[in-house]
Protein backbone atom coordinates (compact mmCIF):
# COMPACT_ATOMS: atom_id res chain seq x y z
CA UNK A 1 0.00 0.00 0.00
CA UNK A 2 1.32 3.68 -1.21
CA UNK A 3 2.05 5.99 1.88
CA UNK A 4 -0.48 8.63 2.25
CA UNK A 5 1.09 12.20 1.16
CA UNK A 6 -0.50 15.51 2.14
CA UNK A 7 -1.71 17.18 -0.87
CA UNK A 8 0.40 19.98 0.58
CA UNK A 9 3.40 18.10 0.17
CA UNK A 10 2.35 16.74 -3.21
CA UNK A 11 4.49 17.71 -5.35
CA UNK A 12 2.82 16.40 -8.46
CA UNK A 13 -0.96 16.38 -7.88
CA UNK A 14 -1.46 19.92 -9.42
CA UNK A 15 0.64 19.04 -12.51
CA UNK A 16 -1.55 15.72 -13.13
CA UNK A 17 -4.73 16.91 -12.43
CA UNK A 18 -4.21 19.67 -15.22
CA UNK A 19 -2.86 16.75 -17.38
CA UNK A 20 -5.47 14.74 -16.78
CA UNK A 21 -8.02 17.00 -17.72
CA UNK A 22 -6.09 17.76 -21.42
CA UNK A 23 -6.09 14.33 -22.02
CA UNK A 24 -9.52 13.61 -20.98
CA UNK A 25 -10.48 16.44 -23.70
CA UNK A 26 -7.88 15.76 -26.54
CA UNK A 27 -9.50 12.20 -26.54
CA UNK A 28 -13.12 13.48 -26.70
CA UNK A 29 -12.36 15.88 -29.23
CA UNK A 30 -10.66 13.55 -31.82
CA UNK A 31 -13.61 10.90 -31.12
CA UNK A 32 -16.60 13.56 -31.93
CA UNK A 33 -14.31 15.77 -34.83
CA UNK A 34 -15.81 15.79 -38.35
CA UNK A 35 -12.87 15.28 -40.59
CA UNK A 36 -14.39 15.69 -43.66
CA UNK A 37 -15.14 19.27 -42.29
CA UNK A 38 -12.14 21.33 -43.19
CA UNK A 39 -12.46 23.65 -40.15
CA UNK A 40 -12.97 20.99 -38.24
CA UNK A 41 -9.98 19.40 -38.83
CA UNK A 42 -7.56 21.97 -38.58
CA UNK A 43 -8.64 23.16 -35.65
CA UNK A 44 -7.88 19.81 -34.07
CA UNK A 45 -4.78 20.06 -34.89
CA UNK A 46 -3.97 23.23 -34.06
CA UNK A 47 -5.40 22.50 -30.48
CA UNK A 48 -3.41 19.28 -30.10
CA UNK A 49 -0.49 21.16 -30.96
CA UNK A 50 -0.97 23.38 -28.05
CA UNK A 51 -1.92 20.68 -25.99
CA UNK A 52 1.04 18.30 -26.58
CA UNK A 53 3.46 21.68 -25.97
CA UNK A 54 1.69 21.95 -22.58
CA UNK A 55 2.78 18.55 -22.01
CA UNK A 56 6.25 18.30 -23.25
CA UNK A 57 6.58 21.58 -21.12
CA UNK A 58 5.32 19.63 -17.85
CA UNK A 59 7.72 16.47 -18.68
CA UNK A 60 10.66 19.09 -19.03
CA UNK A 61 9.58 20.79 -15.56
CA UNK A 62 9.97 16.92 -13.79
CA UNK A 63 13.04 16.38 -15.63
CA UNK A 64 15.27 19.12 -15.00
CA UNK A 65 13.99 20.31 -12.02
CA UNK A 66 12.38 18.11 -9.41
CA UNK A 67 14.52 14.44 -10.75
CA UNK A 68 17.71 16.53 -10.84
CA UNK A 69 16.75 17.94 -7.25
CA UNK A 70 16.13 14.14 -6.18
CA UNK A 71 19.24 12.68 -8.04
CA UNK A 72 21.47 15.06 -6.44
CA UNK A 73 20.01 14.87 -2.63
CA UNK A 74 20.25 10.86 -3.33
CA UNK A 75 23.91 11.01 -4.33
CA UNK A 76 24.43 13.48 -0.76
CA UNK A 77 23.21 10.40 1.00
CA UNK A 78 24.86 7.90 -0.93
CA UNK A 79 21.91 6.05 -1.24
CA UNK A 80 21.75 4.44 -4.68
CA UNK A 81 18.70 2.02 -4.43
CA UNK A 82 16.22 3.49 -5.92
CA UNK A 83 17.89 4.86 -8.90
CA UNK A 84 16.88 3.00 -11.79
CA UNK A 85 13.24 3.58 -10.44
CA UNK A 86 14.39 7.25 -11.20
CA UNK A 87 16.21 6.78 -14.59
CA UNK A 88 13.41 4.93 -15.74
CA UNK A 89 10.84 6.70 -14.91
CA UNK A 90 11.09 9.22 -18.29
CA UNK A 91 13.33 6.99 -20.55
CA UNK A 92 10.39 6.67 -23.00
CA UNK A 93 10.12 9.68 -25.37
CA UNK A 94 6.06 10.18 -25.73
CA UNK A 95 5.87 13.42 -27.45
CA UNK A 96 7.97 13.24 -30.39
CA UNK A 97 5.86 10.62 -32.60
CA UNK A 98 2.79 12.11 -31.84
CA UNK A 99 3.95 15.95 -32.97
CA UNK A 100 5.14 14.59 -35.81
CA UNK A 101 1.99 12.96 -36.74
CA UNK A 102 0.31 16.19 -36.00
CA UNK A 103 2.13 18.29 -38.68
CA UNK A 104 1.89 15.60 -41.18
CA UNK A 105 -2.03 16.18 -40.43
CA UNK A 106 -1.81 19.45 -42.39
CA UNK A 107 -0.77 17.77 -45.72
CA UNK A 108 -4.34 16.43 -45.56
CA UNK A 109 -5.91 19.29 -45.87
CA UNK A 110 -5.75 19.78 -49.32
CA UNK A 111 -6.65 15.55 -49.83
CA UNK A 112 -9.94 14.56 -50.36
CA UNK A 113 -12.28 13.30 -47.80
CA UNK A 114 -11.47 9.63 -47.98
CA UNK A 115 -7.59 10.89 -46.68
CA UNK A 116 -8.63 12.55 -44.38
CA UNK A 117 -10.82 10.13 -42.38
CA UNK A 118 -8.63 7.46 -43.16
CA UNK A 119 -5.85 9.89 -40.85
CA UNK A 120 -8.56 10.45 -38.67
CA UNK A 121 -8.69 6.62 -37.64
CA UNK A 122 -4.90 6.80 -37.41
CA UNK A 123 -4.67 9.64 -34.96
CA UNK A 124 -7.67 7.82 -32.80
CA UNK A 125 -5.43 4.75 -32.46
CA UNK A 126 -2.28 6.68 -31.77
CA UNK A 127 -4.02 8.92 -28.78
CA UNK A 128 -5.73 5.68 -27.09
CA UNK A 129 -2.28 4.34 -27.16
CA UNK A 130 -1.26 7.28 -25.80
CA UNK A 131 -3.97 7.50 -22.80
CA UNK A 132 -3.28 4.11 -22.08
CA UNK A 133 0.89 4.69 -21.54
CA UNK A 134 0.36 7.94 -20.17
CA UNK A 135 -2.08 7.35 -17.16
CA UNK A 136 -0.04 4.59 -15.70
CA UNK A 137 3.15 6.49 -15.77
CA UNK A 138 1.63 9.29 -13.72
CA UNK A 139 0.87 6.50 -10.87
CA UNK A 140 4.26 5.97 -11.09
CA UNK A 141 5.32 8.93 -10.08
CA UNK A 142 2.71 9.40 -7.69
CA UNK A 143 3.23 6.14 -5.87
CA UNK A 144 6.96 5.83 -6.67
CA UNK A 145 8.49 8.66 -6.73
CA UNK A 146 6.91 10.88 -4.44
CA UNK A 147 7.39 8.59 -1.43
CA UNK A 148 11.22 8.78 -2.39
CA UNK A 149 10.72 12.90 -2.33
CA UNK A 150 9.33 12.45 0.86
CA UNK A 151 12.14 10.30 2.47
CA UNK A 152 14.84 12.47 1.20
CA UNK A 153 13.22 15.93 2.24
CA UNK A 154 11.85 17.96 4.68
CA UNK A 155 8.36 19.10 4.79
CA UNK A 156 9.65 22.94 4.49
CA UNK A 157 11.65 21.67 1.05
CA UNK A 158 8.60 20.03 0.09
CA UNK A 159 6.09 23.19 0.21
CA UNK A 160 9.13 25.39 -1.25
CA UNK A 161 9.53 22.04 -4.29
CA UNK A 162 5.48 22.36 -4.77
CA UNK A 163 5.21 26.37 -5.06
CA UNK A 164 7.86 26.34 -7.42
CA UNK A 165 6.83 23.50 -9.43
CA UNK A 166 3.32 25.22 -9.48
CA UNK A 167 4.84 28.78 -10.62
CA UNK A 168 6.90 27.42 -13.57
CA UNK A 169 3.85 25.18 -14.58
CA UNK A 170 1.93 28.15 -14.71
CA UNK A 171 4.87 29.95 -16.60
CA UNK A 172 4.80 27.72 -19.45
CA UNK A 173 1.20 27.60 -20.03
CA UNK A 174 1.27 31.17 -20.93
CA UNK A 175 4.38 31.19 -22.83
CA UNK A 176 3.01 28.06 -25.05
CA UNK A 177 -0.66 30.14 -25.63
CA UNK A 178 1.38 33.81 -26.65
CA UNK A 179 3.94 31.29 -28.77
CA UNK A 180 1.04 29.19 -30.26
CA UNK A 181 1.92 30.45 -33.65
CA UNK A 182 5.48 30.25 -34.65
CA UNK A 183 5.68 26.51 -32.74
CA UNK A 184 2.97 24.87 -35.12
CA UNK A 185 3.92 23.95 -38.62
CA UNK A 186 2.03 24.16 -41.44
CA UNK A 187 1.26 25.79 -44.46
CA UNK A 188 1.78 29.31 -45.49
CA UNK A 189 -2.14 29.43 -46.52
CA UNK A 190 -3.44 28.62 -42.95
CA UNK A 191 -1.40 31.03 -41.02
CA UNK A 192 -2.91 33.93 -43.17
CA UNK A 193 -6.28 32.65 -43.78
CA UNK A 194 -8.58 29.38 -42.58
CA UNK A 195 -9.10 26.89 -45.73
CA UNK A 196 -13.07 27.08 -45.71
CA UNK A 197 -12.35 30.56 -46.35
CA UNK A 198 -9.69 30.22 -48.94
CA UNK A 199 -11.92 31.95 -51.58
CA UNK A 200 -11.27 35.51 -50.22
CA UNK A 201 -7.67 35.06 -51.58
CA UNK A 202 -8.98 35.63 -55.40
CA UNK A 203 -9.44 39.37 -54.29
CA UNK A 204 -5.39 39.86 -53.43
CA UNK A 205 -3.93 41.67 -56.73
CA UNK A 206 -0.12 40.60 -57.69
CA UNK A 207 1.55 43.09 -56.86
CA UNK A 208 0.39 42.36 -52.51
CA UNK A 209 0.77 38.25 -53.09
CA UNK A 210 4.43 39.74 -54.23
CA UNK A 211 5.30 41.69 -51.39
CA UNK A 212 3.70 39.51 -48.93
CA UNK A 213 6.02 36.49 -50.82
CA UNK A 214 9.17 38.71 -50.22
CA UNK A 215 9.85 37.94 -47.04
CA UNK A 216 9.16 34.55 -47.39
CA UNK A 217 12.02 31.96 -47.81
CA UNK A 218 12.60 29.99 -51.49
CA UNK A 219 11.69 27.00 -49.54
CA UNK A 220 8.70 27.92 -48.19
CA UNK A 221 7.37 29.47 -51.21
CA UNK A 222 8.20 26.19 -52.90
CA UNK A 223 6.36 24.71 -50.53
CA UNK A 224 3.17 26.05 -49.86
CA UNK A 225 2.60 29.08 -52.06
CA UNK A 226 3.31 27.10 -54.93
CA UNK A 227 0.08 24.48 -54.40
CA UNK A 228 -2.80 27.40 -53.59
CA UNK A 229 -4.02 28.21 -57.06
CA UNK A 230 -2.94 29.59 -60.37
CA UNK A 231 -2.74 33.13 -59.20
CA UNK A 232 -0.30 32.41 -56.31
CA UNK A 233 1.45 30.33 -58.40
CA UNK A 234 2.33 32.82 -61.27
CA UNK A 235 3.15 34.72 -58.19
CA UNK A 236 5.42 32.51 -56.51
CA UNK A 237 7.08 31.80 -59.61
CA UNK A 238 7.97 35.92 -60.46
CA UNK A 239 9.17 35.98 -56.83
CA UNK A 240 11.59 33.11 -57.47
CA UNK A 241 12.84 34.38 -61.26
CA UNK A 242 13.74 38.08 -59.75
CA UNK A 243 15.70 36.56 -56.64
CA UNK A 244 17.93 35.42 -59.11
CA UNK A 245 20.72 37.75 -60.26
CA UNK A 246 20.69 36.32 -64.02
CA UNK A 247 17.04 37.20 -64.48
CA UNK A 248 17.92 40.79 -64.12
CA UNK A 249 19.77 40.47 -67.65
CA UNK A 250 17.80 42.29 -70.25
CA UNK A 251 16.80 40.05 -73.08
CA UNK A 252 18.49 41.99 -75.50
CA UNK A 253 21.80 41.10 -73.46
CA UNK A 254 21.37 37.54 -73.22
CA UNK A 255 20.26 37.15 -77.30
CA UNK A 256 23.83 38.60 -77.74
CA UNK A 257 25.52 36.58 -75.30
CA UNK A 258 23.25 33.63 -76.73
CA UNK A 259 24.14 34.44 -80.54
CA UNK A 260 28.33 34.87 -80.37
CA UNK A 261 29.50 33.20 -76.94
CA UNK A 262 27.70 29.73 -76.81
CA UNK A 263 27.33 27.24 -79.89
CA UNK A 264 24.69 25.09 -80.55
CA UNK A 265 25.32 22.13 -77.89
CA UNK A 266 25.39 24.32 -75.15
CA UNK A 267 22.42 26.20 -76.11
CA UNK A 268 20.47 22.87 -76.94
CA UNK A 269 21.78 20.67 -74.12
CA UNK A 270 22.13 22.70 -71.62
CA UNK A 271 20.56 26.67 -71.76
CA UNK A 272 17.72 25.73 -72.85
CA UNK A 273 16.95 23.83 -69.68
CA UNK A 274 17.41 26.84 -67.57
CA UNK A 275 13.67 28.65 -67.64
CA UNK A 276 11.07 29.10 -70.18
CA UNK A 277 12.42 32.64 -70.46
CA UNK A 278 15.92 31.38 -72.01
CA UNK A 279 14.03 28.84 -73.90
CA UNK A 280 11.91 31.11 -75.64
CA UNK A 281 14.94 33.58 -76.50
CA UNK A 282 17.12 30.62 -77.86
CA UNK A 283 14.17 30.11 -80.69
CA UNK A 284 14.85 33.73 -81.84
CA UNK A 285 15.63 33.42 -85.75
CA UNK A 286 19.06 35.54 -85.16
CA UNK A 287 20.47 32.73 -83.29
CA UNK A 288 20.07 30.33 -85.90
CA UNK A 289 20.58 32.10 -89.16
CA UNK A 290 23.86 29.55 -90.20
CA UNK A 291 23.88 26.11 -89.37
CA UNK A 292 25.97 23.21 -90.11
CA UNK A 293 25.17 20.33 -88.78
CA UNK A 294 27.43 18.24 -90.74
CA UNK A 295 30.18 20.11 -88.68
CA UNK A 296 28.45 18.61 -85.18
CA UNK A 297 28.22 15.27 -86.07
CA UNK A 298 32.16 15.67 -86.59
CA UNK A 299 32.05 17.72 -82.84
CA UNK A 300 33.03 20.96 -84.11
CA UNK A 301 30.15 23.00 -82.50
CA UNK A 302 32.03 26.57 -82.73
CA UNK A 303 32.34 26.90 -86.39
CA UNK A 304 29.88 26.75 -89.54
CA UNK A 305 32.97 26.89 -91.91
CA UNK A 306 32.61 23.41 -93.77
CA UNK A 307 35.62 21.38 -92.87
CA UNK A 308 37.49 19.18 -95.69
CA UNK A 309 38.50 15.86 -94.04
CA UNK A 310 41.07 14.70 -96.66
CA UNK A 311 42.78 11.66 -95.18
CA UNK A 312 40.24 9.29 -93.29
CA UNK A 313 40.98 5.58 -92.64
CA UNK A 314 37.85 3.25 -93.18
CA UNK A 315 37.61 3.21 -89.41
CA UNK A 316 37.19 6.91 -88.76
CA UNK A 317 35.06 6.97 -91.92
CA UNK A 318 32.19 4.48 -90.65
CA UNK A 319 32.24 6.07 -87.15
CA UNK A 320 31.90 9.67 -88.84
CA UNK A 321 28.91 8.34 -91.25
CA UNK A 322 27.41 6.57 -88.27
CA UNK A 323 27.61 9.91 -86.32
CA UNK A 324 26.81 11.96 -88.91
CA UNK A 325 23.06 9.76 -89.94
CA UNK A 326 22.09 10.09 -86.08
CA UNK A 327 22.61 13.77 -86.33
CA UNK A 328 20.71 13.87 -89.52
CA UNK A 329 18.13 12.12 -88.09
CA UNK A 330 17.30 14.14 -85.02
CA UNK A 331 18.25 17.51 -87.24
CA UNK A 332 14.83 16.84 -89.07
CA UNK A 333 12.89 15.03 -86.64
CA UNK A 334 13.42 17.56 -83.71
CA UNK A 335 15.39 20.56 -84.46
CA UNK A 336 13.99 21.91 -87.86
CA UNK A 337 9.97 21.53 -86.46
CA UNK A 338 11.27 24.32 -84.22
CA UNK A 339 14.03 26.35 -85.58
CA UNK A 340 14.24 25.46 -89.19
CA UNK A 341 11.77 28.84 -89.77
CA UNK A 342 14.63 30.86 -89.01
CA UNK A 343 17.37 29.01 -90.89
CA UNK A 344 19.22 31.15 -93.73
CA UNK A 345 22.43 29.46 -94.66
CA UNK A 346 22.00 26.00 -94.40
CA UNK A 347 25.79 24.48 -95.31
CA UNK A 348 25.62 20.38 -95.61
CA UNK A 349 28.96 20.42 -97.60
CA UNK A 350 30.96 17.33 -97.31
CA UNK A 351 27.53 15.37 -96.30
CA UNK A 352 28.54 11.56 -96.67
CA UNK A 353 25.12 10.15 -95.99
CA UNK A 354 22.66 12.79 -97.26
CA UNK A 355 20.51 12.02 -100.07
CA UNK A 356 17.44 13.48 -102.27
CA UNK A 357 14.77 12.15 -99.98
CA UNK A 358 16.70 13.49 -96.65
CA UNK A 359 17.56 16.86 -98.56
CA UNK A 360 13.68 17.10 -99.53
CA UNK A 361 12.95 16.95 -95.98
CA UNK A 362 14.79 19.66 -94.91
CA UNK A 363 14.52 21.94 -97.88
CA UNK A 364 10.71 21.62 -96.72
CA UNK A 365 11.20 22.54 -92.80
CA UNK A 366 13.76 26.00 -93.91
CA UNK A 367 11.12 27.59 -95.89
CA UNK A 368 13.32 31.19 -95.59
CA UNK A 369 16.26 29.50 -96.71
CA UNK A 370 18.55 31.95 -98.78
CA UNK A 371 21.90 30.28 -98.93
CA UNK A 372 22.52 26.51 -99.46
CA UNK A 373 25.56 24.58 -100.10
CA UNK A 374 25.51 21.29 -100.65
CA UNK A 375 29.19 20.48 -101.97
CA UNK A 376 30.74 17.24 -102.13
CA UNK A 377 27.74 15.48 -101.90
CA UNK A 378 26.08 12.30 -103.67
CA UNK A 379 22.47 14.11 -104.08
CA UNK A 380 20.66 14.44 -107.53
CA UNK A 381 18.75 16.87 -108.66
CA UNK A 382 15.85 15.11 -107.52
CA UNK A 383 16.80 16.50 -104.72
CA UNK A 384 14.90 19.81 -105.78
CA UNK A 385 11.48 18.72 -106.89
CA UNK A 386 8.74 20.84 -105.28
CA UNK A 387 11.18 23.08 -103.81
CA UNK A 388 8.51 25.57 -102.31
CA UNK A 389 11.42 27.85 -100.84
CA UNK A 390 13.07 28.43 -104.06
CA UNK A 391 11.75 32.23 -104.44
CA UNK A 392 14.31 33.49 -101.61
CA UNK A 393 17.26 31.63 -102.88
CA UNK A 394 20.07 33.44 -103.36
CA UNK A 395 22.79 31.43 -103.02
CA UNK A 396 23.22 27.69 -104.50
CA UNK A 397 26.99 25.86 -103.95
CA UNK A 398 26.97 22.50 -105.54
CA UNK A 399 30.70 22.29 -106.19
CA UNK A 400 31.94 18.40 -106.48
CA UNK A 401 27.73 17.38 -107.07
CA UNK A 402 29.23 14.99 -110.05
CA UNK A 403 25.15 13.47 -110.20
CA UNK A 404 23.87 16.78 -110.65
CA UNK A 405 22.46 17.37 -114.32
CA UNK A 406 20.31 19.81 -116.38
CA UNK A 407 17.15 18.23 -114.78
CA UNK A 408 17.67 20.40 -111.99
CA UNK A 409 16.50 23.70 -113.49
CA UNK A 410 13.96 21.65 -114.84
CA UNK A 411 12.76 21.28 -111.10
CA UNK A 412 13.73 24.82 -110.37
CA UNK A 413 11.83 26.41 -112.81
CA UNK A 414 8.79 23.78 -112.32
CA UNK A 415 8.92 24.51 -108.78
CA UNK A 416 8.84 28.25 -109.18
CA UNK A 417 5.96 27.68 -111.80
CA UNK A 418 4.08 25.50 -109.34
CA UNK A 419 4.29 29.00 -106.50
CA UNK A 420 2.95 30.88 -109.37
CA UNK A 421 -0.56 28.82 -109.95
CA UNK A 422 0.43 28.26 -113.27
CA UNK A 423 0.01 25.16 -114.92
CA UNK A 424 2.99 22.90 -115.08
CA UNK A 425 5.32 22.73 -117.49
CA UNK A 426 4.96 20.47 -120.58
CA UNK A 427 8.61 18.81 -121.56
CA UNK A 428 7.29 17.17 -124.72
CA UNK A 429 6.35 20.68 -126.00
CA UNK A 430 8.89 21.19 -128.85
CA UNK A 431 9.26 24.90 -129.65
CA UNK A 432 12.59 26.50 -131.08
CA UNK A 433 15.33 27.42 -128.45
CA UNK A 434 16.23 30.93 -128.84
CA UNK A 435 19.86 29.66 -129.28
CA UNK A 436 19.67 26.69 -131.00
CA UNK A 437 21.55 27.77 -134.00
CA UNK A 438 24.41 28.96 -131.01
CA UNK A 439 24.35 25.62 -129.49
CA UNK A 440 27.04 23.16 -129.86
CA UNK A 441 27.01 19.81 -131.35
CA UNK A 442 26.06 17.74 -128.45
CA UNK A 443 23.80 19.99 -127.45
CA UNK A 444 20.85 18.62 -129.84
CA UNK A 445 17.42 20.37 -130.55
CA UNK A 446 15.87 17.94 -128.04
CA UNK A 447 17.61 19.44 -125.28
CA UNK A 448 15.99 23.02 -125.94
CA UNK A 449 12.37 22.26 -125.23
CA UNK A 450 11.40 24.41 -122.37
CA UNK A 451 13.50 27.82 -123.34
CA UNK A 452 10.42 29.51 -124.45
CA UNK A 453 7.80 27.87 -122.26
CA UNK A 454 7.05 30.26 -119.32
CA UNK A 455 6.64 34.27 -119.57
CA UNK A 456 9.88 36.14 -118.14
CA UNK A 457 7.98 38.08 -116.10
CA UNK A 458 6.76 34.92 -113.60
CA UNK A 459 10.31 34.66 -112.45
CA UNK A 460 11.03 38.17 -111.21
CA UNK A 461 11.45 36.91 -107.93
CA UNK A 462 13.77 34.77 -108.29
CA UNK A 463 17.00 36.84 -107.24
CA UNK A 464 19.80 34.66 -107.22
CA UNK A 465 23.14 35.99 -106.83
CA UNK A 466 25.71 33.16 -106.39
CA UNK A 467 26.22 29.93 -108.55
CA UNK A 468 28.81 27.19 -107.57
CA UNK A 469 28.21 24.02 -110.37
CA UNK A 470 32.11 23.56 -110.07
CA UNK A 471 32.61 19.62 -111.25
CA UNK A 472 29.45 19.23 -112.60
CA UNK A 473 30.55 17.98 -115.29
CA UNK A 474 26.76 16.57 -116.46
CA UNK A 475 25.53 20.31 -116.71
CA UNK A 476 25.08 21.55 -120.63
CA UNK A 477 23.82 24.58 -122.25
CA UNK A 478 20.88 23.56 -121.92
CA UNK A 479 20.62 23.78 -118.47
CA UNK A 480 22.05 27.37 -118.45
CA UNK A 481 20.01 28.27 -121.67
CA UNK A 482 16.56 27.76 -119.17
CA UNK A 483 17.75 30.02 -116.24
CA UNK A 484 18.25 32.61 -119.30
CA UNK A 485 15.66 32.64 -121.41
CA UNK A 486 13.27 32.84 -118.00
CA UNK A 487 15.46 35.96 -116.63
CA UNK A 488 16.77 33.89 -113.32
CA UNK A 489 20.10 35.45 -113.85
CA UNK A 490 19.83 39.36 -113.58
CA UNK A 491 21.08 39.84 -110.15
CA UNK A 492 23.82 37.00 -110.91
CA UNK A 493 27.29 38.28 -109.34
CA UNK A 494 29.29 35.03 -109.26
CA UNK A 495 29.40 31.70 -111.40
CA UNK A 496 31.70 28.83 -110.98
CA UNK A 497 31.40 26.29 -113.82
CA UNK A 498 34.74 24.45 -113.24
CA UNK A 499 35.01 21.41 -114.85
CA UNK A 500 31.94 22.01 -116.70
CA UNK A 501 33.66 20.88 -120.44
CA UNK A 502 29.81 20.62 -121.93
CA UNK A 503 29.18 24.53 -121.83
CA UNK A 504 30.23 26.21 -124.69
CA UNK A 505 31.29 30.28 -125.23
CA UNK A 506 28.27 30.79 -127.17
CA UNK A 507 26.06 29.97 -123.93
CA UNK A 508 28.41 31.51 -121.44
CA UNK A 509 28.01 34.73 -123.81
CA UNK A 510 24.39 35.02 -123.38
CA UNK A 511 25.01 34.65 -119.73
CA UNK A 512 26.76 37.81 -119.26
CA UNK A 513 24.26 39.79 -121.79
CA UNK A 514 21.48 38.76 -119.75
CA UNK A 515 22.63 39.75 -116.23
CA UNK A 516 22.31 43.53 -115.32
CA UNK A 517 25.81 43.95 -113.01
CA UNK A 518 27.80 40.38 -113.75
CA UNK A 519 31.46 41.52 -112.89
CA UNK A 520 33.45 39.22 -115.45
CA UNK A 521 36.07 38.77 -112.30
CA UNK A 522 33.67 36.37 -110.63
CA UNK A 523 33.09 33.68 -113.80
CA UNK A 524 35.28 30.71 -113.47
CA UNK A 525 35.55 28.15 -116.55
CA UNK A 526 36.70 24.92 -118.02
CA UNK A 527 39.88 25.63 -119.32
CA UNK A 528 39.07 23.75 -122.66
CA UNK A 529 36.28 26.55 -123.42
CA UNK A 530 37.32 28.55 -126.38
CA UNK A 531 38.21 31.87 -125.43
CA UNK A 532 36.28 35.40 -126.43
CA UNK A 533 36.85 38.51 -126.19
CA UNK A 534 33.90 38.88 -124.12
CA UNK A 535 34.67 37.05 -121.23
CA UNK A 536 38.67 37.14 -121.30
CA UNK A 537 39.04 39.04 -117.87
CA UNK A 538 37.26 35.32 -116.63
CA UNK A 539 38.95 32.94 -114.69
CA UNK A 540 40.45 29.71 -115.26
CA UNK A 541 39.23 25.86 -113.85
CA UNK A 542 39.70 25.42 -110.00
CA UNK A 543 40.09 22.17 -109.91
CA UNK A 544 43.20 21.39 -111.86
CA UNK A 545 45.56 21.39 -108.59
CA UNK A 546 42.15 20.83 -106.38
CA UNK A 547 42.75 17.85 -103.60
CA UNK A 548 39.42 17.07 -103.41
CA UNK A 549 38.92 15.71 -106.62
CA UNK A 550 35.92 17.34 -107.98
CA UNK A 551 36.00 16.65 -111.73
CA UNK A 552 38.52 18.30 -114.16
CA UNK A 553 38.63 17.54 -117.67
CA UNK A 554 42.35 17.62 -117.96
CA UNK A 555 43.51 15.80 -114.70
CA UNK A 556 41.26 12.86 -115.84
CA UNK A 557 43.22 12.00 -119.14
Amino acid sequence: MAPIVLEDLNVFTFAHSRMRKLMNCCTLKVGHTDFTSLNDFEQLLIRLQRTFTEFMAHEEIENHFVMRKLKKKMKQQSTNDDTDVICNCHKVDRFTPLMSLFRDGYAFIRRENADRVSYGVKLHKAMMRFYEDFVPHMHEEENDIQPLLSKHFTEIELKIMRIEVIKMTLQKRENSGNNLVPQIERPLKIYIISYEQLITINHFSDKILQNIMKYLSNQQIKQSCLLVNKQWNQSALEVLQNRCPISQIPNEILLRLFTFYLNPLDLLISSIRVNKRWKTIIKDKTIWKIVNPINWAKGIWNSNVPSEDLQIDEEENFILKHNENRILTGFVKYFLPDYGFAIENLILYGSLTINDNIARKIFDLCPNLKHLNLGMTKVTSKAFIHSRWINSLKSLILEGCELIDDNLFIYLISSMNILLNTNQLTIEDKQECLVEHDCSKENSLKKCLLCKQIPSTYFHNFQIETLNFSGCYQITDYGLNLLITNNCLKSLKYLDLSGCNQITSECISLLINSSEHFPIENLYLCDNIQSSAVFSTANCCRNIENKNERFCCRRRI
